[in-house]
């Protein structure tokens, strides 16, 4: 009785993580988006892959935190909505490999870089384990916003409060943290349209 007591306040919690306050997706929206390297507000690198001495040293692993792989999941989840994302070379050229830490810094590197139409810029405001290895969730809260570099008007935002993200099975955190950044990305962005 207690683990379905448990379960059922987990899943109101998640259900309650993700809000559109009153936000609804303009129709007009362009389908081409840039989307622009990840805020990591936490204080914590958050890697992924690439922080062993093995994987470092003997295997040379790149280095992946968590707003690569939102960014490469975002990219994903709009193609399948029916955008079309502009290369991340192209982007990251542009950008210089800056990250935005606001609406206004997002707009002002995406004019300097000469990219043009939408934007999207994901703020990682937590993200936090419960445990260091075999972690069941990991609690995320973030906002996204769609904007259009021209005008600098955000478009559509939509901000997922801290909740936990389940990810049963995991052993260590680099797989935990890309199973929950694919499940916070394909809820996150679901509003902008059915899968194709």
């Amino acid at each position: 009785m207690i683990d379905r007591t448990a379960l059922l306040l987990g899943l109101a919690a998640v259900g309650l993580g993700c809000t559109r306050p009153g936000e609804t997706v303009p129709s007009d929206l362009p389908r081409t988006v840039a989307v622009l390297e990840p805020s990591n507000h936490t204080g914590d690198p958050l890697l992924v892959a690439g922080t062993s001495f093995l994987e470092r040293y003997a295997l040379r692993t790149e280095r992946v935190t968590v707003p690569d792989v939102l960014a490469s999941e975002a990219r994903l989840q709009l193609e399948r909505r029916g955008f079309t994302a502009v290369p991340p070379e192209t982007v990251e050229g542009a950008t210089e490999g800056r990250a935005p830490g606001s609406t206004d810094s997002a707009v002002a590197i995406a004019r300097h870089g000469g990219l043009v139409g939408l934007v999207l810029w994901i703020d990682v405001r937590r993200w936090e384990p419960d445990a260091p290895t075999l972690p069941t969730f990991v609690i995320v809260g973030l906002t996204a916003e769609l904007i259009d570099s021209t005008s600098g008007l955000v478009r559509w935002r939509a901000e997922r409060r801290p909740a936990p993200v389940a990810t049963p099975g995991e052993v260590n955190l680099g797989d935990a943290y890309l199973n929950a950044a694919r499940k916070v990305m394909a809820e996150l962005l679901a509003p902008l349209g059915p899968e194709r």
